[in-house]
């Protein structure tokens, strides 16, 4: 906490530190969350999905993600605490929409859980994520078919 009030009071237009490290990557993110609007920006907010300030937020949020993840490939000797940024995921948590950003693919995606079924008894599903596959925008309707998760027995 005494990092960000350091940083906080040096200001994130007049300078961030840059490296990969955990506090350099923290001190940015705090920055720029706080930055982010808060409320619809007319600016930008006629390409965001929907048009609705809760996409904008969440796609803001992955956006300041981003910008302070590691990325692919980046590895830093003698600190294995220092690695890739493999995803990264947004829970709207008031609309019950889950956004996704992985770094093997060039496009966000989301779930909105009220796309899916989960009552009892619906079949089980998954998103395929071998081989290549890109999903972009909604991506509920592009659940398959798949075998029930086997739990390993549990132990006393």
């Amino acid at each position: 906490m005494a990092l960000n009030a350091y940083w906080e009071e040096i200001g994130g237009l007049t300078f961030l530190p840059g490296t990969n490290r955990a506090s350099d990557r923290f001190a940015r993110a705090s920055f720029l969350i706080h930055a982010v609007p808060k409320q619809a920006d007319p600016r930008f907010i006629s390409a965001v999905p929907g048009q609705s300030f809760a996409n904008q937020a969440a796609l803001s949020v992955l956006g300041v993600m981003r910008s302070v993840g590691v990325p692919l490939g980046i590895t830093t000797p003698n600190q294995p605490n220092i690695s890739s940024s493999l995803w990264r995921s947004v829970a709207d948590q008031k609309n019950k929409v889950y956004f996704f950003d992985s770094s093997t693919s060039p496009n966000a995606f989301w779930v909105p859980l009220a796309d899916l079924d989960l009552k009892e008894g619906a079949s089980v599903k998954k998103l395929v994520l071998e081989g290549g596959k890109v999903y972009s925008g909604n991506a509920a309707a592009q659940f398959e078919a798949a075998p029930a998760f086997t739990f390993l027995p549990g132990k006393p």
